[in-house]
Order: C-alpha cells, then sequence, then structure tokens
C-alpha cells in the first residue's frame, strides 16, 4: 500500500495540471451552487407552501350550529389540515391593522361588509385548487379564495425550477467525472511501456490499477476540497449581504446544512476520481 501511494502522488505530481485542477474545481463549485440553489429554493418553497391557506366565505344567515356543522364537512374532506373560524368582526379588526395609518377608512364604511369566515391549511399544497373546488360545492358557501392563479403559477415554477437544476447538476457530474478520468487516461498513456513490463513480468491488473485509483482520489480530493472552501466562503460572505437587502427572502442562513454540503462535495469528488479512474484504467487494460 506504501508503494501505491507512492505512486499514485508521484503520477499526480507528474500529470497534473493546474489547468485540469482548476477546471475540475470550478466544475465541482458550479454543482455546488446548483446544490445550494435547491437547498434554498426547496427552503423558500416549504415557506410559501406552508402559507397557502384557502379563505372560504360563508351566507350571513349562518347561525352558529350550522357554522360548526359546515367546519365539520370542511374538516372531513381528505387533505384538510386544519380549519380556523374568522368572524366577520375579527376580519374586520384585520383588515384595520393591514391598514395601518389608513385604518380609519374603515369608520367609514359604518356597518361590517365582511362575511364570516373559514381559514383552511391543506396538508399537500398541490392539492389546494382541488379542496378548494370541493369545498366551494359545499352549501352556505358564497365563495373561495386561494390567490387562484398565482398559487398555480408558484407551484408549477418552483417545479420546473427545481428540474432544471438537478438536470444541470447530473451534466456538471458527468464534466467532472470526464476531466478527472482524461487526467487519469494521460497518465496510463505515459507509462504505457512500464505497464507493459509490469504485465510481462507478471504484475496483476489490480497492482497495476490501484496507483491509478489513488491518483484519481488525489485529483478528485484536491479539486472538491478547493472549492469546497471556496464555495463556503463565498455563501457566507453573499447572504450576510443578502440579508441586509432583502431580509425578507427565507434564505439558508445556518452554517450546519452549508458545511454538511462542502463536506459532501468533497466525498463526492473523491468518489468519482476513483469511479472514473477505474472505468478509463478498465478500458484501456482490457480486463
Amino acid at each position: 500500500m506504501r508503494y501505491f501511494l507512492a505512486e499514485g502522488w508521484k503520477s499526480t505530481k507528474r500529470n497534473v495540471s493546474l489547468i485540469s485542477l482548476g477546471t475540475m474545481a470550478v466544475s465541482i463549485f458550479v454543482l455546488g451552487v446548483f446544490g445550494l440553489i435547491l437547498m434554498n429554493l426547496s427552503n423558500v418553497n416549504s415557506n410559501l407552501r406552508s402559507s397557502i391557506e384557502i379563505r372560504v366565505y360563508v351566507e350571513d344567515n349562518l347561525t352558529g350550529q350550522g357554522l360548526g356543522a359546515l367546519k365539520q364537512q370542511i374538516e372531513s374532506i381528505e387533505g384538510v389540515h386544519r380549519v380556523t373560524y374568522v368572524s366577520k368582526e375579527e376580519g374586520l379588526s384585520r383588515l384595520a391593522k393591514q391598514l395601518g395609518e389608513k385604518a380609519g377608512l374603515v369608520d367609514i364604511l359604518g356597518e361590517n361588509p365582511l362575511p364570516d369566515t373559514f381559514d383552511v391549511r391543506v396538508f399537500n399544497a398541490d392539492s389546494t385548487p382541488d379542496i378548494a373546488s370541493r369545498i366551494s360545492n359545499l352549501p352556505h358557501i358564497i365563495g373561495v379564495n386561494y390567490g387562484q392563479g398565482f398559487t398555480e403559477k408558484l407551484l408549477s415554477a418552483t417545479r420546473f425550477i427545481a428540474v432544471a437544476t438537478v438536470v444541470l447538476a447530473v451534466i456538471l457530474l458527468g464534466a467532472v467525472m470526464f476531466i478527472v478520468g482524461n487526467t487519469v487516461r494521460l497518465s496510463l498513456v505515459s507509462r504505457a511501456q512500464e505497464i507493459e513490463v509490469m504485465k510481462l513480468v507478471g504484475a496483476t491488473d489490480w497492482f497495476i490499477m490501484w496507483p491509478f485509483l489513488i491518483e484519481g482520489m488525489i485529483v478528485g480530493f484536491l479539486g472538491s476540497s478547493l472549492s469546497g472552501i471556496c464555495l463556503y466562503v463565498v455563501y457566507r460572505a453573499c447572504i450576510s449581504r443578502l440579508g441586509l437587502v432583502a431580509p425578507f427572502i427565507p434564505i439558508i442562513t445556518e452554517t450546519a446544512p452549508v458545511a454538511r454540503l462542502c463536506a459532501g462535495l468533497v466525498g463526492l469528488g473523491v468518489l468519482m476520481g476513483v469511479f472514473a479512474g477505474g472505468v478509463f484504467i478498465k478500458k484501456h487494460l482490457e480486463i
């Protein structure tokens, strides 16, 4: 093993250029950026989805007993998480708070024009339109509102961005594997005669493969470590600025998730180096 490690390190120093190492580091850095985008997108999506609710407007002539029965009917619909009753008086109080300095406009109305309502939360935001449709068909309901149009666009946009990010990440993953494998392949070509002599004197294929696998591991570790450190530093600098400019965006500010992602990139780089090196070596040694 000492021989394998020494040969792998020697081959790395001889064959790995700053250009190939830098290209790999940049590729893994961009891969990490997409990972952070997915993490923050998931966090934003979770916050937005949790804020989606269905507001159900009820007829004015419905009594307390009728309101209770209607609430039970809504709660019995599959997918409904929580139903909260909001009286017209509470609704008017909320409206006054939302108006802020213009709350005096409420007094001009004279009487309360708002109906009693139910605020409905669902387990799965994707089922919001279907549940809203089913609630609207219940008796004594005069209307439902859940941000029709905007909610559907929001859900479809988050799904599209997530899929596009995953596709691009897979493409970058393939590019990184090609870079590492090509570096190992160049090392293999440069030592073709030496390998041929080793095979003639009885060296097994695994004995020949180990230094190249270690070389791929070293290349993957160096490139991914560099990109992981840069990614962590850049992200911490960016969120501190973004927090001042747009504090309302629910981005990930905790250190632990970002550190885990960077550590995962390092592990991924090592695994890709070993895998890419093994693929290229097997192909050329015809094992």
